[in-house]
């Protein structure tokens, strides 16, 4: 009988797929790691801990001088055998680990908390809150730090008391243009602080998914609103009139009611607060859209749109806002005033498009 002998795997043999497998397994739990601690990927999250993971520590110009000086006492006692050189050099050794250590817990734990999306126009100020939570102890000295349209913000020194919310905002001034119109998104945050020996640098990056909204500026002096064909002022838009069968019908007050709605006099009365169901008098249904404006220019015709809302808003017209990017239907208080403005400050894109709203 002849045997068969079994040939061993030769050293230069492939590997595994169980050494390929835990191989892909470590490299995408790292790469998951470096993406996520240094803010690349942004969060749909409204808070953000900044935890070992998402903290960096490098010296400052007066740590690295710091170093050199410790270095060279150390060479000096070396050579010429000085105890004292010796002391100095350890000691300042001890004083950058101590700072290390110090600067790192200056951010350990803390919270960095977004806000609602803020919304401006051209020549105000476009201004994201942020709040900052220190849940155990106090901080001091912390920056943050963004890119916003090109410019590179700085808020702060902050100092952050144990148990307490710290508001701050990154804010930037939007220049007076009508095309400074359309979405500003808030890019990498960078949460640094120095303290509190200023011989360390410790930083951590808060990405938030979090976009502001610059509204279009409204046309003045404000043109009249549009009415309909059938008017005897021979406007271009519908016009419905509407009486109420029962204007003093009340219900309680609801967030985001129009204070147009409120009824004053038993507010006054009661203390508290109430909303008509019904119409006191007359409505003015109106009908907004793109073509109404009688414009060539894309920035001119949002802008007659916008004044347009903000006048049927204050006349207690209800209306509805027909735009290429989306309609509005049939409605009138702050809600359908805010969807409006919205609607008309994200042209040419629609709702769905747009993420990191707030």
């Amino acid at each position: 009988m002849t045997s068969r002998a079994t040939a061993a795997p030769s050293p230069s043999a492939s590997p595994r797929p169980a050494d390929r497998s835990w191989w892909q397994e470590t490299r995408r739990r790292w790469v998951g790691k470096w993406t996520t601690g240094t803010g690349r990927t942004p969060t749909a999250s409204d808070c953000v801990e900044l935890i070992q993971q998402r903290i960096y520590l490098l010296p400052t110009g007066r740590g690295l001088f710091l170093i050199i000086t410790a270095i060279l006492l150390l060479l000096v006692g070396v050579n010429y055998q000085l105890s004292l050189a010796y002391v100095v050099a350890f000691l300042l050794a001890g004083l950058m680990q101590a700072a290390l250590l110090a600067s790192y817990r200056n951010l350990s734990g803390l919270l960095v908390r977004s806000g609602r999306s803020p919304h401006t126009r051209p020549g105000e100020t476009l201004s994201f809150p942020v709040t900052v939570t220190s849940p155990d102890r106090e901080r001091s000295g912390i920056r943050l730090t963004a890119v916003l349209r090109g410019a590179r913000v700085v808020t702060g020194p902050l100092t952050a008391a144990a148990d307490a919310v710290t508001p701050t905002a990154i804010a930037t001034p939007i220049p007076e243009q009508s095309d400074a119109r359309g979405i500003v998104p808030l890019g990498r945050i960078t949460v640094e602080s120095r303290a509190p020996y200023g011989l360390v640098r410790a930083w951590s990056y808060v990405h938030f998914d979090w976009i502001g909204i610059i509204e279009p500026t409204p046309e003045s002096p404000a043109p009249p609103l549009p009415l309909s064909a059938g008017d005897d002022d021979g406007h271009s838009a519908r016009t419905a009139m509407h009486v109420a069968h029962d204007p003093d019908s009340l219900r309680e007050y609801v967030a985001g009611d129009s204070l147009k709605r409120v009824a004053w006099k038993q507010v006054a009365k009661s203390g508290r607060w109430y909303t008509r169901t019904g119409d006191s008098g007359a409505r003015q249904e109106i009908d907004l859209n793109w073509q109404a404006t009688q414009l060539a220019d894309t920035e001119a015709r949002l802008s007659r749109m916008a004044s347009w809302v903000i006048r049927a808003d204050n006349e207690g017209c209800a209306y509805t806002l027909s735009l290429p990017n989306g309609r509005l239907e049939m409605a009138d208080g702050a809600q359908q005033l805010a969807d409006a403005m919205l609607l008309l400050a994200i042209y040419p894109k629609r709702h769905e498009e747009i993420g990191g709203l707030r």
